[in-house]
């Protein structure tokens, strides 16, 4: 986050929260320099205190970059851990299912829209001559979008597949259906 959107996130923040902040919603490896300038704080050596400690904690996962220097990447694992934890604690069995055929319907609308079986046979039907080049930037918008809802669906299958036996787990709770209850990712 630059300094013309450090305002809105980071107040209240201290740097090393801000550090984390930054660091654990990388989508690449990056530099110490590129977080310490995204958090907004002058110290170089905040910066790499607080990506070391967040090393040592499983958060990101240190790398060696292409010039040679660590860059610091992100966790996808724990990432998708907390994402089907989270859609766990905020929704039901039942929403969790109506958000699978939400999903699947938008899929399905695709493919009568495209006249096609999948994403791959949508993929197949870029070359085809007779496509202008606006049709062709359309499909590839949806061939996009469809990937993230199959992401999104994985997900919530997931979600589903664990939402009892993550239920159980919280201490003093019977009812694993209860969606009030917050597991901690």
């Amino acid at each position: 986050m630059t300094e013309r959107g450090i305002d809105s996130w980071a107040e209240g923040l201290s740097a090393r929260e801000r550090v984390r902040e930054i660091a654990t919603t990388l989508t690449r490896p990056r530099s110490v320099e590129w977080v310490r300038t995204e958090a907004g704080i002058s110290s170089w050596q905040t910066a790499k205190d607080e990506l070391e400690m967040l090393v040592e904690f499983g958060q990101v996962h240190a790398v060696e970059g292409d010039d040679g220097n660590t860059k610091y990447a992100p966790n996808y694992q724990l990432r998708y851990v907390k994402e089907v934890t989270e859609m766990i604690n905020e929704s039901t069995r039942e929403e969790l299912r109506e958000q699978i055929a939400d999903v699947q319907a938008e899929i399905d609308e695709w493919k009568a829209e495209f006249g096609v079986e999948s994403r791959t046979d949508l993929e197949s039907t870029l070359a085809d001559e007779e496509l202008s080049s606006e049709a062709i930037r359309d499909r590839n918008a949806v061939l996009r979008r469809w990937e993230k809802r199959e992401d999104d669906k994985r997900l919530l299958k997931h979600a589903l597949e664990l939402y009892d036996d993550a239920r159980s787990l919280r201490p003093g709770r019977d009812d694993p259906s209860d969606s009030t209850l917050s597991l901690s990712p």
